[in-house]
């Protein structure tokens, strides 16, 4: 043979296509350095399945997968590994979902972004503490009224010990107030709401769940603390006198009605002095020692009016503000109450509430009445001069004016005093013409009586 028909002359390779052993054709070695077996399925399709590095495992595989194949003529291994991704897919989804799981998805999904960080740091806790260990691994569809009903009735049994008792070393648990019953039920209506709009459970077991409508001692009974018109003078004059640096916002408390947040967050831009109004567009707090800004609690701003002295009060505070960052060569704060150690951040409102507020309590020797109370004392003080519920509500900023009539309608004038004062003056004690000579003997023994007989 010449060279011209040499096969390596023309380049073809050399390699020998004869089976150097006994293993079949479909049994070879992947790129990826594995053994792996290819073999027609019962349907015709071709499909090769890394095996693993011996060889004689590829062979096994290879055998098998052929006999199946013959065996099932309708056997496709894709088209099973299609139909087992679904029946798991299946699975999951009918699998009941836990109260845990689903709350834990609700708090991140939902409450993380609609809710500010107080709301969001106190339902993670009342899940956490009251919720979880009785109800977390129950499914939704099996969380029923009666279940709720023991929940609460064992969060109110276990209780809790008071700061005071703890301080005193006795470990005497109270039952949990009302309130706290219903701040354990409000998270979690919320979170069965969503359930039910997910379409996870047919119905909300917590609607019209846990109307506490009964006091069960004096402290529950008491709707609202206020101060009386002569006790809010008084501590008025006491802040003006003996602590003159915070007596402004006291004033701004007490004749506007805002909350402590709300005040705090005042920057000069809010304030109106010669329309005599400031707008409420902010509310801050301080959680984990960070300062946060967000919107008022209702979640929009309002309008509050200014009593013409407090306006003008203000008016001069800003002046006087003014002229001292004048003189320090520096740019006004833009808060109204800037905080004593950085004006660029407002006031701290636990340094008014303890290092100022019950000091002034003590020097005017009145009850320790919370400093958010002058809120309250502020809408009594109104309801009691006669003005309309209606304006109370703006001025306070409630979502309706059933919460204004719930919390201060007591405070509300009776429109019909008359009627009363006429009840007390026709069955009154002195208008009795009864003959008291004969009613009764002295050991009480009932005997003969009579009306004077009048001419």
């Amino acid at each position: 043979m010449s060279d011209e028909a040499s096969p390596i002359a023309k380049g073809r390779p050399t390699r020998s296509t004869v089976k150097k052993d006994q293993a079949p054709r479909g049994v070879f070695r992947h790129p990826s350095g594995v053994w792996a077996a290819r073999f027609t399925c019962g349907a015709g399709h071709v499909h090769e399945e890394k095996v693993g590095p011996l060889k004689n495992d590829a062979i096994r595989i290879h055998a098998a997968r052929r006999q199946r194949a013959h065996d099932e003529p309708s056997w496709c291994p894709a088209a099973e590994r299609r139909r087992t991704r679904v029946e798991a897919a299946r699975a999951v989804t009918a699998r009941p979902v836990r109260l845990r799981e689903y709350a834990e998805r609700w708090l991140r999904e939902h409450v993380e972004i609609a809710c500010k960080p107080r709301t969001r740091e106190h339902y993670a806790s009342v899940f956490k503490h009251h919720v979880y260990p009785t109800l977390g691994d129950v499914a939704l569809g099996d969380v029923t009224r009666e279940r709720l009903r023991t929940l609460l009735a064992e969060r109110s049994a276990a209780g809790r010990t008071s700061k005071k008792k703890r301080q005193e070393g006795n470990g005497e648990h109270e039952p949990l107030s009302r309130s706290t019953l219903a701040n354990i039920l409000i998270p979690l209506r919320a979170l069965l709401n969503a359930a039910v709009d997910d379409g996870k459970i047919a119905s909300n077991p917590a609607v019209r769940l846990g109307r506490f409508s009964r006091g069960l001692n004096e402290r529950e009974a008491r709707k609202v603390e206020a101060l009386t018109a002569e006790e809010l003078a008084c501590v008025l004059a006491v802040a003006s006198k003996l602590y003159p640096e915070s007596a402004d916002i006291l004033h701004v408390l007490a004749w506007t009605g805002l909350r402590l947040g709300e005040a705090c967050a005042l920057q000069w831009g809010d304030i109106d002095v010669a329309g005599r109004f400031l707008e409420v567009r902010r509310t801050i707090g301080l959680r984990a020692r960070r300062l946060l800004v967000g919107a008022p609690k209702s979640g929009q701003a309002r309008r509050v009016d200014l009593p013409a002295v407090l306006a003008s009060r203000l008016g001069e505070r800003r002046s006087i503000r003014e002229a001292e960052a004048a003189v320090a060569e520096e740019q006004l704060s833009p808060w109204v109450f800037p905080s004593p150690s950085d004006s660029e951040k407002p006031l701290n409102a636990e340094h008014l509430r303890f290092k100022v507020w019950y000091r002034i309590l003590r020097h005017a020797n009145l009850r320790g009445v919370r400093l958010h109370d002058l809120r309250h004392t502020y809408a009594s003080l109104l309801l009691q001069a006669g003005e309309p519920i209606g304006y109370v509500k703006q001025q306070l900023g409630h979502s309706s004016i059933q919460v204004t009539v719930d919390r201060y309608g007591h405070f509300v004038p009776g429109a019909n005093r008359s009627a009363v004062d006429r009840l007390a003056e026709t069955t009154h004690p002195a208008l009795s013409n009864f003959d008291f000579s004969s009613t009764q003997d002295g050991n009480g023994r009932e005997t003969k009586s009579r009306r004077a007989v009048t001419a």
